[in-house]
């Protein structure tokens, strides 16, 4: 551990002669100049309570100690050099080299903080002697770059940094002499570009080979060579093809113009912040030694510019607007994304209520950002629709992190991005920063989650949770956002695999925390291979195709054809009261323990559901196994009580059995059909609160129309509209036609066209008003009846259930009672 050097005028001396930073002592008669600003990255100060600052240490490394490891995450800080000379490699431990040495006033450790990426070299002090450093923390850059030096050295710095960084990873594949690095980094220059830069235009001649380091780019044929792609409507459509095609990191542009004279294309449009290697062709033809080591890595990844020449060079369309989503809204950027399949999203809510049983308030709301994709990438792949709700994505490059003043929040070594409730001001700049509105903002000290009913009868509560009350107050605020589950029982210390609570308990296996780059097959492929980042957060999902839970559904299904197929055969071979072998116990003794033990086996689940805050198995097997024993019980009770109903209190207890298995079956049934259902007509994935509102907005909107239209135009609107759009068949029509909201409210006005061409025209414009707001309406009612279709069985069978429980402990007491006699 590095040697701390608390002395105040050591650390001054240090800022003194660190060359970037040294303005930062500058005095003006006798005063320093940023007197203010010096005291808060030095000393700290108090703000109500809680400390800002200090955000500089002078650190002692001894002989042969690491100061910062290659592949960590290190975005909260950076490092200059004050004496000595520490010594920089790259490679894996047991086989690293020594590239560079950093000598005073030397920064190192920029490119982390500023570009979100893991650290790209190992730094350490020599074997013979100690290194002294300053170590700077990330809220300090908002002072420093008022410093006239420091924003240019930073950017310089930075610049250099990122050019030896990709011509090193560059020389990896082409297997570069030193020679041919050096000319490299002489005629190459290493740019950084705001997002929808015009890298270069069609038409224009070639004169630079871009390598694109970081970002992505989207490729756009001259105007006279553009392709037909299809209109919104035709995203599903694998014949058309997409006007344009986007490329990811590690691409190379204008590799064919080294060996001839040529123009670009296709223009290129850089779709995020982008670090580009730019070389200029004149000088790859002056040099042709160098010009020929270089091809072979150019050529793995270069973009060929035919590519606006040629419709087979573009995606088929689905596979292109997938891509187009992904980047556009920066879900591509994520290091741990939590997506959901609303395919398999029965809309229970357990993966908020599970959030707000670990941390106290929910960090994770069922809004956010909406993608249909092609599962893969072959023609006619099935689609899905995901959503990314509002919860932190751990951004590679996360905004919230440039306003924070304090450095509460910070991306922690294991790479979540976390906020030190210590030392967090509640001053909201990291909410406000945030594009995806992943941080909330709640009380200081917020009260403690309401409990439900205390023991076993909150298994048996169908109640939703009650609302948070909604935070009024503006200060004394404390930020909050997904950590990962970090530092709670969920991941104690070794823990191997990382848990999360939202996706451990979430029943049907529609919640996975994934890794973009790997999951999405359609970006995964537009990857070049020359910077691939291999140090990305833990990713065990590639898909949705659990192969846990159709390893459970092969051995629930085996298991109950097997145990109900041999308790049929034994009862039709033994009959039900025929002792086996010479002892007391017969079928029915034998069914009756066996469907007893069952369903104790299935009561399971419930209390598996009130588990949140350690682990107990991912809630969606539970849920294998409560649906296969469940029919397992059933089965077996049933065959137990044999074809005689027996008393009132046997045939009652046999009914509700009935009742248990249908309503359960109905369930399941519900659990597949509804959230399909939805996904193929919701256009936006939305709660059932939202769909009820918006409803009530609308009715209130169709009779404000009714209101004022002309009589005539209103009897119209009763009879054609209403009648039309409100009726049964057109509510059916939603279930079992895959129009979009706008085909069908196209069809509805063509087909009362007539009706229409009857009224007035100044009282035509209410007519079609009330057609769009009726069609809507029927579209929302759809929408919310299948939400309630997965609620609708739940009360049933917990009733069912209950009552079930209750008649069988009184039938056990019965059967005891006059076996004891």
């Amino acid at each position: 551990m590095p040697q701390e050097n608390t002395k105040r005028r050591d650390v001054l001396d240090a800022i003194e002669s660190a060359g970037a930073i040294a303005d930062l002592t500058a005095k003006h008669d006798g005063h320093y100049e940023h007197e203010l600003d010096l005291e808060i990255i030095i000393f700290g100060r108090n703000y109500n309570g809680k400390q800002v600052g200090p955000y500089v240490r002078l650190l002692d490394y001894a002989p042969g100690e690491e100061i910062m490891r290659e592949g960590e995450w290190g975005g909260n800080t950076f490092y200059i050099v004050v004496a000595g000379r520490a010594e920089v490699y790259v490679g894996a431990a047991h086989r690293r080299s020594k590239i560079a040495e950093a000598p005073p006033g030397v920064q190192f450790g920029v490119m982390s903080v500023l570009a979100g990426v893991p650290r790209s070299s190992t730094v350490r002090a020599p074997r013979d002697q100690s290194v002294r450093v300053l170590e700077i923390q990330r809220p300090a850059l908002r002072l420093l770059k008022k410093l006239p030096n420091f924003g240019e050295t930073l950017d310089a710095e930075y610049r250099e940094h990122g050019r030896a960084v990709t011509i090193r990873d560059l020389s990896r594949g082409a297997k570069l002499s030193k020679d041919a690095v050096s000319q490299l980094e002489a005629i190459s220059k290493f740019q950084v570009f705001a997002k929808n830069h015009v890298l270069f235009h069609a038409g224009e001649s070639i004169e630079r080979l871009y390598v694109l380091k970081s970002g992505w780019a989207r490729l756009a044929p001259s105007m006279r060579m553009r392709l037909a792609g299809g209109a919104e409507s035709e995203g599903r459509n694998w014949n058309a093809k997409a006007n344009e095609t986007y490329v990811g990191p590690s691409h190379c542009f204008g590799v064919d113009a080294i060996a001839r004279n040529d123009e670009w294309r296709y223009t290129c449009t850089l779709m995020e912040r982008s670090e580009v290697l730019e070389i200029p062709i004149s000088e790859f033809r002056r040099r042709p030694e160098l010009r020929e080591t270089l091809l072979p890595a150019f050529s793995t990844s270069a973009v060929p510019n035919t590519a606006g020449d040629r419709k087979e060079s573009f995606e088929p369309l689905p596979v292109a607007k997938a891509q187009e989503g992904l980047i556009e809204s920066g879900l591509v950027d994520a290091t741990n994304l939590l997506v959901m399949d609303m395919d398999l999203c029965v809309r229970c809510g357990n993966c908020s209520m599970a959030c707000h049983q670990v941390h106290g308030q929910s960090r994770l709301v069922r809004r956010g950002v909406h993608i249909t994709r092609p599962i893969s990438i072959k023609k006619d792949a099935r689609f899905q629709s995901l959503l990314a709700p509002a919860v932190c994505f751990h951004c590679k490059d996360p905004e919230c992190l440039t306003g924070c003043p304090t450095g509460a929040i910070a991306r922690l070594p294991g790479g979540q991005v976390d906020i030190d409730p210590a030392i967090c001001i509640g001053c909201a700049d990291c909410a406000t920063q945030c594009p995806y509105s992943a941080i909330s903002m709640i009380p200081g000290e917020p009260q403690a989650p309401g409990a439900r009913e205390p023991g076993w009868r909150k298994w048996f509560d169908i109640t939703p949770e009650p609302l948070p009350p909604a935070v009024e107050q503006t200060d004394d605020l404390l930020a909050v956002k997904c950590n990962l589950c970090a530092d709670t029982p969920l991941n104690p210390p070794g823990a191997r695999v990382p848990a999360y609570s939202c996706e451990e308990n979430c029943p049907t296996g529609a919640l996975l925390r994934v890794d973009p780059r790997v999951y999405f097959a359609e970006i995964k492929n537009i990857e070049g291979l020359i910077f691939k980042d291999s140090k990305r957060a833990i990713a065990r999902h590639t898909s949705h195709k659990d192969p846990g839970k159709r390893a459970a559904h092969a051995a629930g299904g085996a298991f109950t054809l097997i145990s109900i197929g041999l308790a049929v055969m034994a009862t039709i071979r033994y009959g039900l009261e025929t002792p086996l072998a010479g002892s007391w116990l017969d079928m029915r003794w034998i069914t009756g323990i066996a469907g007893l033990i069952g369903i104790a086996a299935v009561m399971t689940y419930p209390a598996r559901k009130q588990i949140y805050k350690r682990r107990a198995g991912p809630l969606r097997y539970w849920m294998v196994g409560h649906s296969y024993l469940g029919v397992i019980a059933g089965a077996l009770l049933l065959l137990h009580g044999g074809a005689e109903s027996g008393g009132a209190l046997t045939t009652t207890l046999i009914f509700t059995f009935d009742l248990v298995i249908l309503t359960g079956l109905f369930g399941i049934l519900c659990y597949y059909l509804a959230p399909r259902m939805l996904t193929k007509i919701e256009s936006q994935p939305l709660l059932i609160e939202d769909l009820l509102g918006r409803r009530e907005e609308l009715s209130s909107e169709l009779g404000a129309t009714m209101a004022a239209a002309l009589p005539e135009a209103r009897e119209v609107i009763e009879k054609k509209v209403l009648a039309r759009c409100l009726s049964l068949s057109f509510l059916l029509r939603q279930y079992l036609g895959r129009e979009s909201l706008d085909q069908l409210i196209h069809s509805v006005n063509q087909e009362l066209k007539e009706a229409a061409s009857n009224l007035p025209a100044y009282g035509q414009g209410n007519f079609f008003s009330a057609v769009e707001k009726a069609v809507t309406i029927r579209r929302l009612d759809a929408l919310i009846y299948l939400h309630q279709a997965l609620k609708l069985w739940l009360a049933p069978h917990i009733v069912s259930t209950s009552v079930m429980l209750a008649l069988m402990v009184v039938h056990i007491i019965q059967v005891l009672y006059f076996l004891a006699r």
